[in-house]
């Protein structure tokens, strides 16, 4: 047995504010850079491993931090992450940080099934001994939906369960603007619908929705 220290055991934790990925992700502003220097891959809302962490992080629990994430009007921020949540590049919707974040918050948390892909797991920050994991999904083959960064990386099925649906605060927001996530709504009612559970939308929010616009949803 040497006498190397391992780096988990001199690792700080993940908690601190440092490491913690919220102090990297919440925005875009000067205050990031002076804590964590130049890692451009975790740093600001418009990075690949920020937009995935905070999908993942909002589809758990929308919070304060959520909220304050969702209000970034900045237009010049890609979504990095569509299709690596199944749906696909949304940059030509001309839709800004705060509702990418809205649209693949959704797209996590509504996701019952992801055919013809895998689950990819990776550190959020490698340099940080116990940073959490990010994940996103990866084409099983070319045939199964295409390959990284295709827009492709498999095919999501999306479903709500009604009991809670009206509690909803990410469906809250992308009903107030339904060009956000319309190609995850219609989802929603065609997976419902095959399972026979979309009446049980009726008297719900997304339920009047679905019943609002007959021409998109039968």
């Amino acid at each position: 047995m040497n006498g190397y220290a391992k780096i988990i055991d001199v690792g700080v934790d993940a908690e601190s504010g440092i490491n913690n990925p919220l102090s990297y992700c919440v925005n875009n502003v000067m205050d990031q850079r002076f804590l964590h220097g130049g890692h451009a891959d975790t740093l600001g809302q418009h990075s690949r491993n920020c937009q995935l962490f905070l999908s993942e992080y909002c589809a758990q629990g929308w919070d304060g931090y959520c909220e304050l994430a969702s209000e970034n009007q900045a237009t010049w921020l890609p979504d990095e992450v569509g299709s690596c949540l199944g749906c696909g590049a949304v940059n030509a919707l001309g839709l800004n940080a705060g509702e990418v974040l809205i649209r693949n918050t959704a797209a996590r948390k509504y996701l019952v099934e992801m055919v013809g892909a895998h689950l990819e797991v990776a550190p959020f920050d490698p340099t940080v001994a116990s940073s959490p994991n990010i994940s996103w999904w990866e084409a099983n083959s070319c045939c199964s939906g295409g390959n990284a960064g295709s827009g492709l990386n498999g095919i999501p099925i999306y479903a709500v369960d009604p009991a809670i649906i009206d509690d909803d605060i990410v469906m809250d927001k992308i009903l107030m603007r339904p060009v956000i996530a319309i190609d995850i709504l219609k989802n929603i009612f065609n997976t419902m619908k095959r399972h026979g559970t979309v009446k049980g939308l009726v008297g719900t929010k997304l339920g009047h929705f679905y019943m609002s616009n007959p021409q998109y949803f039968k």
